[in-house]
C-alpha cells in the first residue's frame, strides 16, 4: 500500500495582548502566562491558565483568542471534543470572527466529521472569499468524502487566490494522482517543490507518482531526496524500497524496509514487501517470519496472506494456503492472485467446478493473469471430456 500525503493547517493566534505579569489578575495576564508555558511545552500549566483567563470575563476578541489557542494546544494532547467544545462557544460569541469558524472545521476534519467541516470551511469563505487556507481544507474534507472532482475545484481556488503557496498545488496534485491523472500530478508536484524545495511530502509523493509511471530511476532520486530532508519518516523509506524491489535491487529494498521498521515496528507494509523481497531470494524462512509479522501488526493485509499462503502451498502445507486465500478474498474480494491460487488449489484437489470459479474470477479481475491460467482451464476441459 502506498501511503499518499494531504497538507492542512490550522491557524494559532497567539500574539500577546499585554504584558504579562508576576502575580496574574486580569483575563491578559493570565493569557500571556499561557502563552509563555505552552512555548515551554508546560501544556497542562498553559491549559490551567487558558481556563484562568476565561474565568476573568474577557472581552470578545481575547476571548475567541484564547479559545483558539487553547483548542489547538487540546489538539497537541489528542483531545479533540474538548477542543470542539470550546470552539462551539468561540463561535456563539463571534459568529463573524472567520478563525472560529475556520479553526472548528479543522477540528471537526480531525474528527472525521466531513459534512461539519465543510460547513464551516464554507462559512470561512463567505466571510473572506479569497482565503486560500480555507479552499485548501475544505478541499481535504470534500476528498476524504470522495468528491474528488469538488476538491480539484477548491484546490483550483487556492492556487488563484495564492499563487506562490505550495499548498495549493501539493494537494491538488494529490487529488489528481486519485484520479490517476498522473502527467497532472507530477506537474502540480514539480511546481509545488519549486515553491517550496524542502517540502519532503513533495518529494515523496511525485516518487510514488514516477514509480507507477516506471521510472524508477526518478523514483528513487526523489525518495533520496525526501530521506535527506526527513530523514526519520517510515514511510519514505516503505517508498523507497517499494521502488527498488521494482528495480529488481533486492538487498537494498530490504535494508530500506529494515530501517523502516526500525522507525515504525508496528509497519505492517514494510513487512509485507520486505517479505516479498526475501520472497524473491529464495529466503523463504525470513518471507514468513515477515508476512507473519505483517498479519500481527494488520490483520486485514490482504496481499500479506496471498504471500504467505503462496509459500505455505509451495511447501505443500496446502490446508494453511487455502485458509490464507479464503481469509485475503474475504478481507478484499478484487484481488485476482488470490483466486487464481485458491484456484489452482482446488483443481489440485478435484475440486474442478470450484476451480473453474475462481479461476474465470481472476481472470474477469485481472486480464493479465490470463496467459498463465489458460493452462488451467485447458486441464479442466480435458477433465469434463473424459467425463462419461
Amino acid at each position: 500500500m502506498r501511503r499518499l500525503l494531504c497538507l492542512s493547517l490550522c491557524l494559532v493566534f497567539c500574539a500577546s495582548v499585554s504584558h504579562a505579569q508576576k502575580q496574574p489578575r486580569t483575563a491578559e495576564d493570565f493569557y500571556n502566562r499561557a502563552l509563555d508555558k505552552q512555548a515551554q511545552q508546560d501544556l497542562d500549566g498553559a491549559l490551567a491558565d487558558y481556563d484562568q483567563a476565561l474565568t476573568r470575563k474577557p472581552d470578545s476578541l481575547t476571548f475567541v483568542t484564547i479559545h483558539i489557542n487553547r483548542a489547538n494546544l487540546l489538539m497537541s494532547k489528542g483531545d479533540l471534543k474538548a477542543a470542539l467544545a470550546g470552539l462551539d462557544q468561540a463561535v456563539a460569541a463571534n459568529p463573524t470572527d472567520l478563525r472560529t469558524f475556520y479553526n472548528r472545521g479543522i477540528v471537526r476534519a480531525e474528527l472525521g466529521q466531513w459534512d461539519e467541516a465543510i460547513a464551516d470551511f464554507n462559512a470561512t469563505l463567505a466571510l473572506k472569499p479569497d482565503f486560500s487556507m480555507g479552499y485548501n481544507n475544505r478541499g481535504n474534507a470534500r476528498k476524504a468524502k470522495g468528491d474528488t472532482d469538488g476538491a480539484i475545484a477548491d484546490y483550483d481556488n487556492a492556487i488563484k487566490h495564492d499563487p506562490e503557496g505550495a499548498l495549493g498545488y501539493f494537494n491538488r496534485a494529490a487529488a489528481r494522482q486519485e484520479k490517476n491523472e498522473l502527467d497532472k500530478a507530477l506537474a502540480d508536484y514539480t511546481q509545488a517543490i519549486t515553491i517550496a524545495p524542502k517540502l519532503a511530502e513533495g518529494y515523496y509523493n511525485r516518487g510514488i507518482v514516477r514509480q507507477l509511471m516506471r521510472n524508477l530511476e526518478g523514483a528513487v532520486a526523489d525518495l533520496n531526496t525526501a530521506i535527506e530532508l526527513k530523514p526519520d519518516e517510515a514511510d519514505f523509506y516503505v517508498a523507497r524500497g517499494n521502488a527498488l524491489l521494482a528495480r529488481g535491487d533486492f538487498d537494498r529494498a530490504v535494508a530500506d524496509f529494515t530501517k523502516a521498521l526500525e522507525l515504525n515496528p508496528q509497519h505492517a507494509d514494510a513487512y509485507t514487501n520486505r517479505g516479498i523481497a526475501r520472497k524473491t531470494k529464495k529466503d523463504t524462512p525470513g518471507a514468513l517470519a515477515d508476512f507473519d509479522a505483517a498479519i500481527a501488526a494488520n490483520p486485514r493485509d490482504a496481499v500479506a496472506y496471498v504471500n504467505r499462503g503462496t509459500l505455505r502451498e509451495e511447501g505443500g502445507d496446502q490446508k494453511g494456503a487455502l485458509a490464507d486465500f479464503n481469509m485475503a478474498i474475504a478481507i478484499n474480494p478484487s484481488l485476482a492472485q488470490a483466486y487464481a491460487n485458491r484456484g489452482v488449489i482446488r483443481l489440485q484437489q478435484g475440486k474442478v467446478e470450484q476451480a473453474e470459479q475462481d479461476i474465470k474470477q481472476a481472470i474477469a479481475l485481472d486480464a493479465a493473469l490470463k496467459p498463465s491460467l489458460e493452462k488451467y482451464l485447458a486441464e479442466m476441459k480435458r477433465y469434463r471430456a473424459k467425463k462419461p
